[in-house]
């Protein structure tokens, strides 16, 4: 936008005059570019009086943005670690959310426009949204002992309806209410307000989206090794913030009151339709109606049904656009759930899953000038993607790329975790012996040496046998349920004289979605208790006896912890001390506490597949949102008549709503057992959409901007757009609505 603006305004600098004795007065650097100079010089005076009040409104979009951005960044992640919901339910319950934010911002146009006016609208609902955030970092903290999560779940529910209702709320008045700052002859500073209006969006989401994952995943609190608390404590913080500076402006700002008549628009154009229907059906075919509406002629002009007319075509247009949506959106729910279960260790850097969201806006401010000054150039000059529909259908395609690229990814990512389908179980079988033993069953037969693991898919479930030997001199039966999904340790031991068999299951599916690992411990010290365990400055495991095995706990990852033993051997309390070596992102584990060492045995995989595989996952679903998103923005703007640019901008907003309606109905169907599947499926999907609506576009007939101002000086000049008609005469309302 502001390429177009620069060049636009390039264009009708005048040139200096050319006298010989004024370039010689002129430095060279000015002989050599005029037009550069003027410019600026004129652009330096239509910004001296830029209004005051409007930095107080910017201000507040960025506290508003980093809010909204730093909670949404995180979400994912605290309804499946925090509330324990499962991965679909959990993307529902996201997408519900993000689907209420885009369909309530016609709500908030029509509060302001009919009764509070833009002001009141913005400084009310800011408040609500304020309290919104405040109840969502109420939300994540742990009550009570922590067994329920019953009241965090309907203290998050409350939260996320009151944040969708303030966001959606306060959308469409804060950009405008900037521009009402502006007088008649400051015009030429709007595009400089917008300008810097889009920066602060982007600032606050691109910070937000990089700072909170950090406090999330960096900070402890309330006995937890995440602080959600925090992470959504700052963004309320940043909101309440956003409310003062907007308070603070009071004194500076332009309060136009309530346009009542454009509260009315949608209804009058869902009206128009209503009553076209109806007389049409009532009345038959009419020869003297040229077109469908009309037969709404008795309650509405010509003028105004031809503008209804004019964005029920673009409305037509909308209608593939939800699948677009359906795959972007999911950067923050699918993707980063996707990045949970990958590794994101550079070096000493460690990159979380909600911080990979931060891409997007990141790519976006490079992108933008890059297909403004070189990719759309080099498309004209071979004649090719000049048109605003044109660039869509080849976004739409590219967003399809991207998922099957992360559907690629997904399938490297389950290949390498030995992920469980429901037949499928695996044993972990752990020799705690000083000396090797002798294995006999229907899947393994050999030997496993002295403190050695091994790890194995039986072919059957249920009642499984195991047969040791101990070098001739002892030998021991064991038995063990296997279940599907699950994965089973044995721990054999001679602690007692005799071969010892223990055992534990462990649900793969029970992995928490964050950074930590899954540990549990296993003591195989005969006669002693393990009185405490200390690891990393929490208590973790207290009175274990032999072969007992503790509740599993959670382990910070990437560094080495240490560890400190009590234990109650016949009566007297010895102490050992030591540390642990790293565990791996998301990977569980046992820690197996003999009398001479301590064994730490891999139970399920951690993540090892690099979280860097999803980069260009990002780049091309960010070029496809360049090419998509901007050019439907300025299709639907375009095509629009003057007097409802605001219902096809409503319109735009509900293709993103209604995407979002598409994931939430296709992850609570479940239908799909794997995520790759998934994935696929969503890039067939926009695969047939897009070709449908290239076939749309094709047909699709541009109203040229010279037309559209015909049209809109005869409707002008024409009758009122709504007549109420008595005996032939028309009773005059307003020319605008």
């Amino acid at each position: 936008i502001s390429c177009d603006i620069w060049s636009s305004n390039m264009d009708k600098v005048p040139l200096v005059d050319n006298e010989a004795a004024k370039q010689q007065s002129e430095p060279v650097s000015d002989r050599k570019f005029p037009r550069v100079k003027i410019w600026f010089r004129e652009k330096a005076k239509s910004t001296k009086n830029f209004p005051l009040s409007v930095f107080f409104i910017v201000g507040n979009e960025f506290c508003e943005r980093f809010s909204y951005y730093g909670m949404k960044a995180v979400l994912i992640l605290f309804l499946t670690s925090q509330l324990k919901f499962s991965a679909d339910n959990s993307t529902a319950i996201y997408h519900t959310f993000v689907m209420f934010c885009y369909f309530l911002p016609l709500l908030g146009a029509i509060i302001a426009d009919s009764c509070l006016g833009k002001y009141w609208t913005i400084l009310s609902l800011s408040i609500i949204y304020s309290v919104g955030n405040v109840i969502m970092a109420i939300s994540a903290i742990t009550f009570g002992n922590g067994d329920s999560v019953a009241p965090n779940i309907a203290l998050a529910a409350i939260g996320l309806i009151v944040i969708a209702f303030g966001t959606g709320g306060i959308k469409p008045c804060v950009a405008s209410f900037g521009g009402d700052q502006f007088k008649e002859d400051q015009v030429g500073m709007l595009q400089y307000y917008f300008s810097i209006f889009y920066f602060s969006i982007n600032a606050g989401s691109t910070i937000s989206t990089l700072v909170t994952p950090v406090l999330r995943n960096d900070v402890k609190c309330f006995g937890s090794d995440q602080c959600f608390p925090l992470a959504f404590g700052v963004p309320a913080i940043l909101m309440i913030v956003s409310v003062i500076v907007f308070l603070v402006g009071t004194r500076f700002y332009t309060i136009k009151k309530p346009n009542k008549e454009s509260a009315l628009l949608f209804y009058h154009f869902v009206a128009s339709i209503v009553i076209a229907t109806y007389h049409r059906l009532k009345r038959g075919k009419d020869t003297t109606c040229s077109f469908f509406l009309q037969y709404a002629k008795p309650n509405y002009e010509d003028s105004f049904l031809r503008d209804v007319k004019m964005v029920l075509r673009v409305l037509v247009m909308f209608l593939p656009l939800p699948i677009f949506w359906a795959l972007f959106d999911q950067q923050g729910s699918r993707w980063t759930l996707q990045a949970v279960k990958m590794n994101g260790r550079l070096g000493s850097i460690t990159i979380t899953p909600d911080q990979m969201q931060a891409l997007n806006p990141i790519l976006i401010l490079a992108f933008i000038p890059i297909f403004q000054f070189v990719v759309y150039p080099l498309f004209n000059k071979c004649h090719l993607l000049r048109r605003p529909l044109q660039r869509m259908v080849v976004g739409m395609g590219i967003a399809g790329l991207a998922f099957v690229v992360a559907g690629f990814v997904e399938l490297k990512i389950e290949a390498d975790a030995d992920i469980l389908n429901s037949g499928q179980s695996k044993v972990v079988l752990t020799n705690a012996i000083e000396s090797p033993i002798k294995v006999v069953s229907s899947d393994f037969n050999g030997t496993l040496d002295r403190l050695a693991t091994y790890s194995f898919q039986p072919k059957y479930l249920g009642r499984y046998q195991f047969g040791f030997e101990l070098e001739q001199t002892a030998k021991r039966s064991c038995f063990f349920d296997l279940q599907g999904q699950n994965v089973t340790e044995v721990v054999v031991t001679n602690a007692s004289g005799l071969i010892d068999c223990g055992s534990v299951t462990h649900v793969q599916d029970s992995k928490r979605s964050n950074l930590s690992a899954i540990v549990r411990v296993f003591n195989v010290i005969n006669d002693s208790d393990i009185v405490l365990l200390v690891i990393d400055s929490k208590n973790v495991s207290e009175n274990l006896a032999f072969l007992g095995a503790s509740n599993v706990f959670t382990v910070a990852t990437g560094r080495t912890l240490p560890y400190s033993i009590t234990m109650n051997h016949n009566g007297n309390l010895t102490y050992k001390n030591g540390s642990l070596p790293e565990f791996g992102e998301n990977g569980a584990y046992s820690i197996i506490i003999s009398l001479s060492d301590i064994m730490v045995v891999p139970v399920d995989k951690p993540n090892s597949v690099s979280l860097f595989l999803q980069v260009p996952m990002y780049i091309i679903i960010t070029v496809a949102e360049v090419m998509f998103s901007i050019n439907g923005l300025e299709f639907a703007y375009s095509q629009a008549p003057a007097s409802m640019k605001a219902i096809c901008q409503a319109a735009w907003l509900w293709t993103v709503a209604f995407g979002n309606l598409v994931v939430v109905i296709i992850a609570e169907s479940k239908l799909f057992e794997s995520q790759a599947i998934e994935f696929f499926f969503f890039a067939a999907a926009i695969g047939v959409v897009t070709l449908i609506f290239s076939v749309m576009s094709f047909f699709y007939k541009y109203v040229e901007l010279n037309s559209q101002v015909a049209i809109q000086q005869s409707n002008e000049e024409s009758k009122p757009l709504i007549g109420s008609h008595d005996k032939g005469s028309d009773q005059v309302h307003d020319s605008e609505i």
